[in-house]
């Protein structure tokens, strides 16, 4: 709190589900101690629903979209005594109580505007609450320009804009120069967006001899496009992770939520990232509703991708999410006549994840399906290099083993039914005398 002592105003930049929940807590308490302090939230959540947002009592304004801009004229007005009106990208509520909404702003280039001021940060207390591992994230892009049903990035920034590669590589270089990284994880939507940029800060960080790892998003219909030559100058240059969202092994479901790929494009994509060398890691939505779903099968068509992939290259990452409508997307819209029960205040919204079950259109038995086969069965039947290593080093290796082998059973069979092993291993990671076991099976599976 004290640091907001003599502070024009408090920006709050937030997502809808868990982070909700800190953005609400501080905020009321700013108000407590400061009464008068004009409280401004920005970010998915509060672009998404900016009258919400804006008419609950801790928050004065909410700045919709790509902020830099709006935040700068919001903070020459406060030094002013002027209040919001006419800042454009601007929702607030004005004296009387009553919610007001500015025009939208068009989105900048992202060249105009300074790079992060990471100097900020105590930066050395964030290494070491990354387990002493160099690395940052950094975000040379906004926005997509593709139209995913499930994703609100194009009504939050609308079309891709990017930094040039010469800029990228610059703000790079300094923060490897001021703060000797290892690695920085690209933490835009779609940094592979434009193939021809990726391949210019390739080529410029191997000219500068800039050595860091760094990891990447993208799509599977982006990696198909990548030449063997590309593939290695990526590598070349640093590339260790690519995060593809693959989000489902059946077409209908892809084709419902527009992502204009297929599952052939993700086991090419698998096999382009094998051959370079690079770590592949998928993100994977399962449980949509039936009502809406062309696919009746879609979790098994999922699952099945999802081992088609490991038993491929077993060094991938797979995540799944549930699929959860959230506010701003044609998906949301879809399930506007389902019984569903939708939040109506901002501390419902954060409830509101897709990592559990908001909706009631996934059974437990299908969660618990997912939840065995992704983080149980498929990464003990197809080990990875670095599991393997630590399997031989685990005094627990006897126990481990024979689950290997059943779990490449099952997965040879297809069969997941009658988990005996996943409940007894779940109960036994509960228990506090086996609190040693735990942690000797999170270390195999990498955590």
């Amino acid at each position: 709190m004290a640091a907001a002592e003599g502070a024009l105003c408090v920006g709050v930049s937030t997502i809808t589900g868990d982070q909700l929940k800190g953005a609400i807590r501080y905020s009321r308490l700013l108000k407590e101690h400061y009464p008068g302090m004009p409280i401004i939230w920005g970010g998915y959540h509060p672009t998404l629903l900016p009258e919400l947002t804006a008419a609950e009592p801790y928050v004065d304004a909410v700045v919709r979209g790509q902020g830099e801009r709006p935040f700068q004229e919001i903070v020459a007005r406060l030094e002013e005594g002027r209040g919001f009106d006419g800042i454009a990208g601007v929702t607030y509520r004005d004296g009387s109580g009553e919610i007001i909404t500015n025009p939208d702003r068009p989105m900048e280039s992202l060249d105009n505007f300074p790079p992060a001021p990471y100097e900020l940060l105590n930066i050395e207390r964030f290494f070491k609450m990354n387990r002493n591992r160099r690395a940052i994230q950094y975000i040379s892009s906004q926005g997509c320009p593709f139209k995913c049903g499930y994703c609100v990035e194009p009504r939050v920034f609308g079309k891709w804009s990017g930094r040039s590669a010469e800029k990228v590589v610059d703000e790079l270089a300094e923060l490897v120069r001021r703060y000797r990284l290892e690695h920085v994880s690209f933490a835009d939507a779609n940094f592979s967006a434009n193939l021809k940029r990726v391949r210019e800060i390739c080529e410029l960080l191997i000219a500068r001899e800039i050595r860091i790892t760094w990891t990447v998003t993208g799509r599977a219909d982006q990696v198909v496009r990548i030449t063997p030559e590309m593939s290695r100058l990526m590598k070349d240059a640093g590339c260790a992770t690519m995060e593809i969202g693959i989000e489902s092994g059946s077409q209908a479901v892809l084709d419902l939520v527009d992502k204009r790929t297929t599952p052939e494009m993700a086991l090419r994509s698998n096999q382009i990232l094998k051959e370079a060398g690079i770590k592949g890691v998928y993100a994977f939505m399962v449980g949509f509703p039936k009502e809406i779903a062309a696919s009746t099968d879609e979790i098994r068509q999922t699952l099945s991708l999802i081992k088609k992939l490991r038993k491929n290259h077993p060094d991938v990452v797979t995540v799944t999410f549930f699929a959860t409508p959230y506010p701003g997307t044609p998906f949301y819209d879809m399930t506007d006549n389902l019984d569903i029960s939708r939040p109506s205040t901002t501390e419902e919204w954060a409830s509101w994840e897709s990592t559990s079950v908001s909706t009631p259109w996934i059974t437990d038995q299908e969660k618990d399906l997912v939840e065995r086969c992704n983080n149980f069965y498929f990464p003990f039947a197809y080990l990875s290099h670095q599991k393997r290593e630590r399997m031989r080093k685990l005094k627990w290796k006897l126990t481990l083993y024979p689950l290997h082998w059943l779990a490449l059973l099952r997965c040879g069979l297809d069969f997941y039914g009658l988990p005996f092993e996943w409940i007894i291993m779940k109960r036994l990671l509960r228990m506090k005398r086996l609190r040693r076991v735990g942690s000797q099976i999170d270390a195999l599976r990498g955590y």
